[in-house]
């Protein structure tokens, strides 16, 4: 009968530590962190109505991690709902000995300002243990109206 009752709650107890280890997924890296990222944000497309963004962060706290991704989507929708380009492009043309010189210059910059991102869903999260921090990835799901 002992033996019965020793052989059960080692079974129970190691049953325990496999299924913990079989879900634990590392970064070990930037190939495996650019691969993961890759088939995590092209599972689920975006369509004229609905706005699918992925965002990741990285941080030693968890928490600050899960922030950091979330507000990394956010900032994406942002730049797809409501942003605005500012835009300078200059054209010289000089003359000299030798024939004209062309020089051609852009500048742009994407502004955001005053946003409001209300009423997006977090569809998915992961988070992944990478070197001595937490790496979260989230998929955030907006209704664009």
């Amino acid at each position: 009968m002992r033996i019965v009752i020793i052989m059960i709650v080692s079974l129970l107890l190691t049953n325990c530590t496999n299924s913990y280890v079989k879900n634990k997924k590392t970064i070990t890296s930037p190939d495996d962190l650019q691969k993961f990222v890759n088939v995590y944000c092209n599972k689920n497309k975006q369509t004229d109505r609905v706005i699918k963004v992925c965002g990741n962060g990285w941080s030693k706290d968890l928490n600050i991690s899960e922030s950091k991704a979330v507000l990394s989507a956010k900032i994406k929708i942002a730049d797809i709902t409501s942003h605005s380009i500012v835009s300078n492009e200059v054209i010289t043309h000089k003359e000299n000995n030798k024939g004209i010189v062309k020089t051609y210059d852009l500048t742009a910059d994407s502004k955001l300002e005053d946003v409001s991102i209300v009423g997006y869903k977090i569809v998915h999260k992961k988070v992944l243990k990478e070197k001595n921090g937490w790496r979260t990835l989230v998929l955030i799901e907006y209704k664009n109206t």
